[in-house]
């Protein structure tokens, strides 16, 4: 049953925080600013934030900022960045000279406040190399600096002895636990990757290896997002419409949006062409990283990179990516069809109207991305009696303070919001939040930093600060790059953006409930493959149509959701489901080559990178490969995520058990949350992530487990288009299908129109290109054509009545 939406009035935030609550009864809030020791000394007069969430990141109020105090950036005394560095290092080395002659009892504590504050001030900096802080520069500076004295850490050999004589000391092994005794493993085994166990001549070697290997892939990352410049004279002509610099169309990515296929064609043939100079780049890091891998004794890179990962070796990784194509190839073709088929009609459509004729009817990779988001955004206006405006029930700040108060339903957390110590922020637009857990108080602070900005990255981002352990609080920032609002509308969200929003505030919060003693293994220390299956989690609770019922509000306050069809939470549900087996194909292709350029490189007989991508394309997709193209060209992930791309598919699957196990029947249970919290939330990467999974769903993850998991889900979404209407047909695509066009669907369409529709082919015997699809002016009809049936159906109604 949905929740239902005056869910609000029992919101802890606005009992707590109500804007028109009297000052005397709002219960005053204390700034929790922290400085280097991780609690101040003296703590800050308690300053009220007498308004709610939505207000705030609506800006119809705005919180003063506390004079009474002053700080450095999150309440932390780092205000100057090099100094901070220069008191961390001498700290780090001082301790560093302790584990040289500490005992075994020691040497675990010795080691963790290492890697603490080591890691504490790259974190920092990591923040501020990406920020709008005018601490931007300096950010970059010691981040390069931390990088180089982590990596000096990890290859010591001091490091090393010292946590062998624990491993070696029976008497203390045997006392400690188990979440002591995986910080210990672990660590020994980045430093064996780094090669601390090694002769001082094999050492340097992979020292020298190592940053080899990082400005190759460097370089290879710079070299895949360079942007594509066309002189205009050489351009073709479709392309004349792109954006013009200098004399140049720029391609800074393939225009995937255009309503144009032959734009959209060009710029992707264009973005994606061949290059040489990458191809080399990219050789020249796999040839780097698998004399790594085999110096510091690993048959190959993927080896390494999937040693302590929830998979454990390659064999299983190359298992589940086959066991999921072999269960994915029938709903991924029939969805193909289905594209095909919404491809055609749409070129029918102009024909019907007097346009060029229909070209032929074949999926290439510049067309998925379009056709499939055409597909559902029609799917949700379907019934177009009624159409408000989606994004009005989606206001940055009602979002926000709705998924509070899920996550209050669930794990009894609150997010408050709190006035900020001078000092303490870096834009005055950024949000201040406590995190309070209903039973442990103050569980850590989160800053929001929504709004747009020419030096953020578009994409959300969680940022950590600090992780949690016994002795500092988390805190973290979550960054986007959303419009501001004016006067009369609100900041608000798409459904894509609304999505993304609630991964990143579930993930930071996740974050937030670990419980480790020890730093070492907090939940910043996941593996790839686990890291994930929080977000994805997140994605599928926030495609509930129990929770979106219950987040989604005007923001005027004064209009609930419309329960009908063309607007219902179930079909918006329903519509970011249907149409995703293509891209699990893809990401399932290119999983395989970076397993297979990562594992298989001394042994690729001489093919280039590109000889493998396209074999790997033809095997695990249905898009044909285009000649001259290189897309895993512009894939930075093969350096940033090296033999490590599965990790997507795999948390993705994971995340669905857990789901389906736990929150799809009631996504609001304490129960629910409580569990998940105890058995893998807390334990951060304390425990064995495979055995913590294992225990919550009571049974073996298996390759067959894996992949049924990741596509039943698909399977059941194609029942949701079953009876799709497009064009105001009146009729589902099977039936327009079987009425138009005769023979076996396993027949491509193309090959049969010359002979049922004689007059589209053209005087080269080749059928006729269709004009490109303006995909507003298609609505615009499709509303019209509504009014008018509406206004039909109002008079019909009067009549009756009378």
């Amino acid at each position: 049953m949905m929740r239902c939406v005056s869910r609000r009035s029992c919101s802890v935030v606005r009992r707590y925080l109500s804007s028109h609550q009297s000052l005397e009864k709002v219960k005053p809030v204390e700034n929790r600013a922290l400085d280097e020791s991780h609690f101040r000394d003296k703590v800050v007069s308690r300053s009220p934030a007498n308004t709610d969430i939505e207000d705030i990141l609506n800006k119809k109020q705005q919180l003063s900022v506390n004079d009474e105090a002053t700080c450095g950036l999150f309440g932390l005394d780092t205000t100057n960045l090099e100094e901070h560095f220069v008191s961390i290092t001498t700290k780090c080395d001082d301790l560093l000279n302790q584990l040289t002659t500490s005992s075994t009892d020691e040497t675990l504590q010795l080691a963790d406040d290492l890697v603490r504050n080591i890691v504490s001030v790259s974190d920092m900096a990591l923040f501020l190399a990406q920020s709008t802080s005018d601490k931007r520069e300096g950010g970059r500076d010691i981040l390069k600096k931390a990088e180089k004295y982590m990596n000096k850490l990890n290859s010591s050999n001091v490091v090393f002895s010292a946590l062998k004589r624990v491993v070696e000391d029976s008497e203390t092994w045997e006392l400690m636990d188990s979440e002591s005794r995986r910080a210990i493993l672990v660590l020994l085994v980045d430093c064996k990757n780094n090669g601390a166990d090694l002769a001082p001549d094999q050492h340097a070697e992979v020292q020298n290896l190592i940053k080899q290997v990082g400005r190759e892939g460097v370089s290879f990352v710079k070299e895949s997002v360079v942007p594509v410049r066309i002189p205009i004279e050489e351009c073709p002509e479709t392309l004349l419409s792109l954006p013009v610099k200098d004399d140049k169309i720029v391609l800074s990515d393939w225009a995937d949006e255009s309503t144009s296929a032959s734009i959209r064609e060009h710029a992707w043939r264009n973005y994606y062409r061949h290059d040489g100079r990458r191809e080399a780049i990219l050789h020249n890091l796999l040839r780097k990283r698998h004399k790594l891998a085999t110096a510091t004794g690993y048959k190959n890179y993927a080896e390494r990179a999937i040693q302590g990962s929830m998979a454990g070796s390659t064999v299983a990784v190359k298992e589940f990516i086959d066991e999921t194509h072999d269960q994915l190839r029938p709903s991924a073709r029939d969805e193909m069809y289905e594209m095909e088929k919404f491809k055609y009609m749409q070129s029918k459509f102009w024909y019907n109207r007097g346009y060029a004729a229909v070209g032929e009817v074949v999926m290439f990779p510049w067309d998925t991305g379009y056709i499939s988001e055409d597909y559902r955004s029609l799917y949700i206006k379907q019934d177009s009696r009624v159409k408000p405006n989606l994004p009005d029930f989606l206001s940055v700040g009602s979002v926000v303070e709705q998924i509070g108060v899920w996550m209050e339903d669930t794990y009894g957390v609150t997010l408050v919001a709190e006035r900020p110590v001078r000092g303490e922020l870096w834009h005055s637009d950024v949000i201040k939040l406590a995190v309070e857990h209903e039973k442990e108080g103050l569980i850590g602070l989160l800053y929001l930093d929504f709004y747009t900005s020419d030096k953020k990255r578009s994409p959300p981002c969680h940022h950590v600060i600090r992780s949690r352990t016994d002795k500092q609080l988390p805190v973290g920032v979550i960054e986007c790059n959303y419009t501001p609002g004016n006067g009369y509308r609100p900041p608000h969200l798409n459904i894509n953006t609304f999505e993304k929003l609630f991964q990143e505030l579930g993930s930071a919060v996740h974050n937030m409930l670990s419980r480790n003693k020890l730093f070492m293994t907090n939940s910043s220390f996941l593996s790839p493959d686990v890291k994930m299956i929080s977000e994805y989690l997140h994605q599928n609770l926030s495609r509930n149509p129990t929770v979106l019922n219950h987040i989604m509000k005007h923001h005027t306050r004064t209009r609930v959701l419309p329960r009908v069809s063309p607007i219902s939470v179930t079909a918006i549900t329903n519509a970011q489901q249907i149409m995703r087996a293509h891209e699990v194909e893809q990401q399932l292709a290119m999983s395989a080559v970076d397993l297979d350029l990562h594992s298989g490189f001394p042994s690729l007989d001489g093919r280039s990178s590109t000889d493998v991508y396209s074999w790997n394309l033809e095997k695990y997709t249905h898009l044909p490969y285009i000649e001259d193209t290189a897309p895993h060209l512009r894939t930075h992930q093969l350096y940033t995520q090296g033999g490590q791309l599965y990790s997507h598919l795999w948390c993705r699957a994971i995340s669905n058990i857990l789901y389906k196990e736990l929150f799809a029947v009631d996504p609001f249970s304490r129960h629910a949350g409580e569990y998940f919290r105890e058995h893998f939330l807390q334990h951060g990467a304390g425990k064995k992530p495979r055995e913590m999974v294992e225990y919550l769903t009571g049974s073996k993850l298996t390759a067959d487990r894996l992949a049924t998991a990741l596509v039943t889900p698909i399977e059941h979404s194609a029942k949701f288009a079953s009876g799709f209407k497009v064009f105001g047909s009146g009729m589902g695509v099977k039936q327009w299908w079987h009425r138009e066009v005769s023979g076996s669907p396993e027949t491509p369409l193309f090959s049969r129109l010359s002979s049922s529709h004689p007059h589209l082919v053209g005087p080269d015997g080749q059928l006729k290109v269709p004009p490109p699809f303006d995909r507003e002016n298609m609505l615009k009809l499709r509303e019209r054509s509504s009014a008018q049936k509406l206004g039909e159906t109002q008079s019909t109604q009067q009549i009756a009545e009378s």
